[in-house]
């Protein structure tokens, strides 16, 4: 019931989600809406919500960065590109949210595991990275997207997450 709940405000609020064929659009979607019941400390008097990709060419990433007129609670958002190289904890400066796909999730967690910002909502595609330290997962089981959070980490950020949102997603682990 809450789930049809959250649909119905994902496809009123972001009709592009009426016409998702991809599972990137869908997770693109979910996206933009998770950002919308997360309230992310103010750093540096930043003037967007900042969506940081590994990959802003293809997927979510380039889903995203084409949409840039999209705007969170009248702020607009902005994608970032960044490197494999950089620490989670450098991107705290800079990253709202952090999205890292599942074929660059066995490359990226070994890298940042121990440096894990409390300031970045990171959002994976496994239950794997939510094991590893990750906070959101978007997870496809069959032809669904499952929204994942592992509460543990959730508890440690210094974001806060509206419970509209924590209604509707399943916790790993329980």
């Amino acid at each position: 019931m809450k789930l049809t709940g959250l649909l119905l405000a994902l496809m009123l609020l972001f009709p592009a989600f009426l016409q998702a064929k991809s599972p990137e659009q869908v997770k693109s979607a979910f996206l933009f809406q998770i950002a919308k019941f997360v309230e992310f400390p103010k750093v540096n008097n930043k003037q967007a919500v900042t969506f940081c990709f590994y990959d802003v060419e293809h997927g979510i990433g380039e889903l995203l960065k084409d949409n840039s007129n999209l705007k969170i609670n009248d702020i607009p958002i902005e994608t970032v590109l960044i490197d494999k190289k950089q620490q989670i904890s450098e991107l705290s400066r800079f990253c709202d949210i952090t999205y890292i796909d599942e074929i660059m999730e066995d490359d990226i967690i070994p890298l940042w595991i121990d440096t894990i910002s409390l300031n970045t909502l990171t959002v994976g595609e496994s239950i794997n990275f939510l094991e590893k330290g990750g906070v959101v997962s978007l997870v496809q089981e069959g032809n669904k997207i499952r929204l994942y959070i592992n509460k543990q980490q959730l508890l440690r950020s210094s974001f806060k997450v509206q419970s509209r949102l924590l209604a509707v997603s399943k916790f790993h682990p329980n």
